[in-house]
């Protein structure tokens, strides 16, 4: 008996798979009425912000190490800030139908690992575009 329960014992000591969600998703300010939805890819994350009350992708945020949005120093279109961090927007390039507003970028979240952020914003007017951009400059990115 003693040894079943130190099994049983020992196996709720040893942490469940450790499974991602929604958590690695960077925090959005609490005033924003906007949540994410999640996707697990096999060695990255995906985060796609919608408002609480529609499921209209307003942006979205890839974590990983192989992004396949490269920047490209024509595509500047203005600086800015993500997370609290300076970078610079580009022309949207990753999309089939862009919006006259969308804009992306790349921000390296760890150099040391290679750990980056593509993020893109759809916005079909600059209205659309000035709110969700206050909205990723107050989000917070999390410890890869």
């Amino acid at each position: 008996m003693k040894f079943l329960s130190a099994i049983v014992v020992a196996m709720l000591a040893v942490p469940p798979a450790l499974a991602r969600s929604v958590d690695v998703c960077p925090t959005l300010p609490a005033d924003t009425h906007v949540e994410w939805i999640y996707n697990e890819g096999p060695d990255f994350d995906v985060c796609y912000a919608h408002p609480t009350d529609s499921d209209e992708t307003i942006f979205g945020v890839y974590l990983g190490n192989h992004p396949s949005f490269h920047p490209k120093r024509t595509n500047r279109i203005g600086r800015g800030k993500v997370g609290g961090l300076r970078m610079v927007w580009y022309r949207r390039s990753s999309s089939d139908s862009p919006a006259a507003f969308d804009r992306e970028t790349l921000l390296i979240l760890d150099r040391e690992t290679g750990y980056v952020a593509h993020l893109w914003v759809i916005a079909e007017t600059e209205q659309q575009l000035q709110e969700r951009l206050s909205v990723l400059e107050r989000m917070r990115f999390k410890d890869p």
